[in-house]
């Protein structure tokens, strides 16, 4: 049995389900400057925890109020959709250990049934596909 140092730990993001797809494009913007340097920092991690509902990314994230998404763009019931979606599409479930290198390679293969599905009203769709 192979057990896990704290090293270890600290040295990995948590991150649901649409975020392993859509971090894989990130340009650098978002809500704030602490916001964007934090998605960095998530960035810099080699590997990845699959979590399910709030992450790294949202902690930082202006519209998480009580651990629900309260944006005025979406709703938590449909970030929760993107993220079962997304899920799906990777074959990953909530608690695996993934790396970036993993995610990278999966993601040509879905990206057309993703953007298809959750790009289109998207706000960051011009930033992520240079539209």
């Amino acid at each position: 049995m192979k057990f896990e140092s704290e090293n270890d730990r600290e040295s990995r993001s948590k991150l649901r389900g649409h975020h392993l797809i859509c971090l894989n494009f990130f340009r650098g913007e978002g809500y704030s400057e602490d916001f964007i340097r934090n998605i960095y920092e998530v960035l810099t991690k080699k590997k990845v925890e699959i979590v399910s509902g709030p992450d790294e990314v949202c902690a930082k994230c202006p519209y998480l109020k009580d651990e629900k998404c309260a944006s005025h763009e979406y709703t938590d019931e449909t970030i929760l959709v993107q993220d079962k979606k997304a899920l799906g599409l990777l074959g990953f479930v909530p608690g695996e250990i993934v790396d970036w290198k993993m995610i990278a390679a999966i993601v040509p293969d879905i990206l057309e049934e993703w953007k298809a599905q959750f790009c289109e009203g998207c706000g960051y769709r011009e930033v992520c596909f240079n539209k």
